[in-house]
């Protein structure tokens, strides 16, 4: 649209409106004469003072006297002349002294405020005015380190942001308390690289923190900075970010540091040469949690085994991934808690019952085995008859079911006040048969029935050709409803413990 005079202007503003009057003259600017006559006749209307000081294009002589002429009230005007492009400095200036702050701080986004103004906003009481003048691209650098002593964490961090940041401000910086400001600082990727690396270097945890979380954007010897950092929480994350080198391994091994022990023993697939490093290590944490790993070498397991370690052995006994001769020697370790611990594995053959059971000079872990209802009948007769003098019933009934326990005994236990003890009696084919009939008059009618079933099939024909090997097969360990459930039930329990 083409605005020659005052009356063009008059029409245009009162068909249009003044946005769009501002937008459709970019390109064709208004007549410089048709706005000085709208402010000569019409500086009463506020509507038009507003449009003229949001004019983009004003004359700037215009707008000195328009700055000139504003009353105290007229802020919304003041505000829209202090960020125009065209008001001239010396009318900046005395717009940022106005007391409201509005006003000001449209004064310190002018990117046109001289030095002179930088400094007075610079000074300003509200944060915010300071914070604006602090981004503003004409900010002298002296003024730069004024406002890094700025108490208010808001003007820091938009210094923080400015393109041409000093660097002993940002240097300075870097050391502020606040989070917040050194967050800003390491998003401005107009800083020299040198100070990514120092801060990398810096005993500073928050620095080391904030760069760790986009550790990809820096260079290789700031990531590498941060995984010899004295910092443990910074160290860890950025050693995890990559597989540990073998140099790195000995460094964490001798350090004197446990957390760094304890980290690398929980690593997979760690080598011999420092497994065998974390073996013999002072604390009973890196031991223990060395064999736990599943990475474990067979060498270093066995010697674990062998010790007097306590923690580590009973870590071990846990461990999925140890051999069967090593879960063997684990079976007759001279405490009951790592034989314990065997006891309650998936993975035991016979050989390993018969060692838990047969070869241990306590009762300790018959006890739980015992507990866990495992049908082991293949019992020394001394062992049994132990079992059998035993105070706790699960292991008197687990003696009952003993194939070489002697007549007498389990006569005795066929009469014992304990339901589940006359229950395992009552199904061992070596009870006599006096007591066996005694027990179909038992109180407990699953005992009376039991007792009434074993007469029937003992009084069954047995051929020529199954009497051999009928006893084996009715007598090797089954895996009965009753003793399966219990014992997933009892891993569960143990399971929910561990966790």
């Amino acid at each position: 649209m083409d605005i020659l005079s005052i009356n063009d202007l008059l029409d245009a503003l009162e068909e249009h409106g003044a946005d769009a009057v501002i937008k459709g003259t970019r390109k064709r600017p208004i007549s410089s004469f048709a706005l000085r006559d709208l402010y000569s006749n019409y500086a009463d209307k506020p509507a038009y003072l507003l449009f003229l000081s949001r004019y983009p294009l004003i004359p700037s002589e215009l707008a000195q006297s328009m700055v000139d002429d504003l009353k105290k009230n007229q802020s919304e005007i003041a505000r829209h002349l202090a960020a125009n492009p065209r008001t001239p400095q010396q009318s900046l200036h005395k717009l940022a002294k106005r007391d409201d702050s509005s006003v000001r701080l449209a004064v310190a986004q002018n990117p046109n405020a001289s030095p002179k103004e930088c400094q007075l906003l610079a000074q300003d009481q509200s944060a915010f005015v300071r914070a604006a003048i602090a981004e503003n691209p004409g900010l002298p650098t002296y003024l730069q380190f004024i406002l890094a002593e700025d108490s208010e964490p808001v003007v820091k961090i938009a210094l923080a942001g400015r393109e041409n940041l000093d660097t002993d401000v940002a240097h300075h910086l870097g050391r502020d308390q606040s989070a917040l400001v050194k967050t800003a600082l390491l998003q401005n990727k107009e800083l020299e690289p040198e100070l990514f690396q120092l801060w990398a270097d810096m005993d500073d945890e928050t620095l080391q923190s904030l760069i760790l979380r986009n550790l990809d954007a820096y260079p290789a010897s700031v990531r590498k900075s941060l995984r010899y950092s004295t910092r443990a929480s910074v160290r860890f994350a950025a050693l995890d970010t990559e597989p540990l080198s073998l140099p790195e391994m000995l460094w964490l091994a001798e350090s004197d540091s446990i957390e760094d022990r304890v980290y690398l023993a929980q690593q997979k697939n760690l080598p011999s040469a420092i497994q065998r490093i974390l073996a013999q290590d002072t604390s009973e944490k890196v031991r223990r949690l060395l064999a736990a790993s599943v990475s474990l070498q067979q060498d270093i397991a066995e010697r674990i085994a062998a010790s007097h370690d306590l923690q580590a052995c009973m870590a071990l006994a846990k461990s999925p991934n140890i051999s069967a001769s090593l879960i063997s020697e684990l079976c007759l370790h001279p405490d009951p808690e790592v034989a314990k611990l065997v006891a309650y594995r998936e993975d035991l053959t016979e050989k390993h019952w018969d060692l838990l059971i047969n070869h241990r000079e306590d009762s300790e872990v018959a006890k739980h085995i015992a507990f866990q209802a495992i049908d082991f009948p293949n019992i020394e007769e001394a062992v049994a008859e132990r079992f059998a003098a035993s105070r706790n019933p699960s292991l008197r009934a687990f003696a009952a079911a003993a194939l070489e326990l002697s007549p007498a005994t389990l006569g005795i236990l066929s009469q014992d006040l304990c339901d589940k003890v006359r229950e395992s009696a009552v199904a061992n084919p070596k009870l006599p048969e006096p007591q066996l009939r005694a027990l179909c008059y038992d109180t407990n009618k699953a005992i009376a029935n039991a007792a009434e079933k074993a007469i029937a099939q003992r009084m069954q024909p047995v051929s020529a050709s199954t009497s051999s090997s009928e006893p084996r097969e009715r007598f090797d360990r089954p895996t009965t409803l009753s003793s399966g459930s219990r014992r997933t039930i009892l891993n569960k329990i143990v399971t929910f413990f561990k966790e």
